[in-house]
């Protein structure tokens, strides 16, 4: 391979839940004027997430160019082994050398914002503010430390997120509305900051605000969803257009700040869709005798006692209360909430009669209770839980719709069948997705039904996200079709010149490029890179778990 001109600097912008779904339309509407531009001289496509396209195994996959079998990422929350109520991870946690290391190791300066799973930041040439999953207060969140005191001093007051439990279970969303917007204000200056005044070689700031509005604002966005209020349709309908607009805007000021001969790479870790319905895995595993509960805590979670007896529970060091609603909330939010929805499931499962349970609902999993990998499991490995498993799937493909009595759209997959890798062993069994995503498992075992609405975000997750790039040797105009999230890692290190290291599953997109640009750079091939992580590295403690746990909850994201 000819060395590129190392003048010559990258920019990758990641727009997380970003969905051309979306995105056409208003682009067709003169909405995304940058957008559309970089579209019209460069390439784009869809990129195809992770199963399930969720946050934590997407952004992995594209920081390493590797399956989760290989980093070892497959949720928000470590691996059953550490215990059924799992513990949070943090950066540590990852199993493979990330882009922004290999780039560092060839002297490459890069610049990273607001990109998940970062923190604590890694050591890098360059910089690093890390983005959601920390939660923290303290002086080493950035990489170096002081950088975030400059930029209070130079920008505002910087936040990575915001969520809050009035707007996930109400219609009252005014205060996530001002304070995302001042959110998103505070990033889009600290980016044009940075770009001004730091040195750079490859740049990537992050938008994380879509993917909130999309939760929260779909149903009034999409006048087909179950949940259409024409009424809050006509304040909240516009919201979702109007974040994308500002993420538009906000490219249009970055484009103008690096000049044009810089190559622009924009993608999401995953699409984004409707949520309509919700599937009460567990209560299913246990009425197909896969899952027991211990009866002598069963009137906990049957029945709706009154908050303040789950309070004093929780403060008499019951495990089986994970969190309570604040009192100084239960009068707004008290008959809203159902209080068990913060039980902790697992304490209420009898694990020596149990063979399989679900997962988060992050995951879209299940996991068979297997000895040597769960605490107390019971299925052996081999043929019985080749049997147990083999069953499960068997009656999934029976499941029926609550109301029209037929079979269900469904898809799937034993683990090995889409991932492989040494941590593949940590990974859920089953992954399943339901009515083309729009149903989601959720493992909260009180509702009566195995079918029932979503009582919480009207939004989800999808497996096509959004590929755009353009720059010198790229194609104009130009759709490309089959590009991964694993691709984009070795595609960076092609465009800075770099080689390949052998053991990324990703491969460069070189239907990107014109044919003498790829008569000029072939891509390389290099050695496998080694990382090393010791068991229980990245591993939270439980006072930054309950943190951490609070700071997803307030965004939907239940664990």
């Amino acid at each position: 391979m000819k060395n590129l001109d190392r003048r010559k600097k990258l920019l990758v912008i990641g727009i997380d839940s970003a969905t051309f779904d979306v995105m056409m339309p208003l682009i067709a509407a003169g909405k995304l004027p940058h957008i559309s531009n970089l579209i019209e001289n460069g390439c784009w496509g869809k990129l195809r997430s992770t199963i399930p396209p969720v946050t934590p195994p997407a952004w992995v996959s594209f920081m390493t160019g590797k399956n989760p079998g290989k980093h070892g990422v497959f949720d928000f929350y470590v691996s059953p082994s550490y215990g059924y109520t799992r513990p949070v991870w943090n950066s540590k946690y990852i199993k493979a050398k990330t882009i922004w290391k290999l780039l560092s190791e060839k002297g490459i300066t890069s610049g990273v914002v607001n990109l998940p799973m970062t923190f604590p930041p890694e050591k890098i040439k360059g910089f690093v503010i890390p983005g959601v999953q920390y939660s923290f207060d303290g002086g080493d969140f950035c990489h170096p430390p002081e950088l975030m005191e400059e930029i209070r001093t130079k920008v505002g007051e910087y936040r990575v997120m915001y969520g809050d439990m009035e707007s996930l279970y109400t219609n009252n969303l005014d205060k996530l509305l001002k304070e995302w917007r001042d959110i998103f204000e505070v990033r889009r200056k600290t980016i044009l900051y940075l770009i001004e005044k730091k040195q750079w070689d490859v740049f990537m700031p992050v938008f994380y605000s879509i993917d909130t509005m999309q939760h929260h604002f779909w149903k009034f966005f999409d006048s087909n969803h179950t949940l259409y209020n024409p009424g809050l349709a006509s304040k909240y309908g516009n919201i979702i257009p109007e974040f994308y607009g500002k993420i538009d805007s906000a490219i249009g000021d970055i484009l103008q700040s690096i000049g044009e001969d810089i190559t622009v790479l924009i993608l999401s870790d995953h699409g984004a869709g409707p949520e309509e319905e919700s599937f009460s895995i567990n209560n299913w595993l246990c009425k197909n005798g896969f899952l027991h509960f211990k009866k002598s805590l069963s009137p906990l979670w049957m029945y709706r006692l009154p908050h303040l007896c789950y309070k004093v529970l929780r403060r008499m060091k019951f495990k089986g209360i994970s969190w309570t609603v604040p009192l100084d909330q239960l009068k707004a939010l008290g008959k809203i909430i159902d209080p068990r929805e913060g039980l902790d499931i697992p304490s209420f499962v009898d694990w020596e009669k149990t063979l399989a349970y679900g997962g988060n609902h992050t995951e879209q999993g299940i996991y068979i209770n297997l000895r040597g990998r769960e605490p107390l499991g019971i299925v052996e490995k081999g043929n019985e839980y080749e049997k147990v498993r083999g069953m499960i799937i068997e009656k999934l493909r029976n499941v029926r719709d609550s109301q029209t009595h037929k079979p269900i759209d469904i898809e799937i997959y034993k683990k090995e069948e889409i991932y492989h890798g040494p941590y593949l062993y940590e990974a859920p069994d089953i992954f399943v997705e339901m009515k083309g995503g729009r149903c989601l498992m959720q493992k909260e075992i009180y509702h009566r039904e195995i079918f029932y609405r979503p009582n919480k975000t009207s939004g989800t997750h999808r497996m096509d996200g959004i590929f755009i790039l353009k720059g010198e040797g790229i194609h104009k105009n130009h759709y490309i079709k089959g590009a991964r999230i694993i691709d984009v890692a070795p595609t960076i290190l092609f465009l800075m010149g770099l080689p390949v290291p052998e053991d990324m599953d990703g491969k460069a997109i070189v239907d990107a490029f014109e044919e003498e640009y790829l008569r000029k750079n072939t891509v390389e091939m290099i050695p496998s890179t080694e990382h090393e992580v010791m068991t229980g590295e990245g591993v939270m403690n439980q006072k930054e778990t309950e943190k951490m746990k609070k700071a997803l909850r307030d965004l939907g994201y239940f664990g």
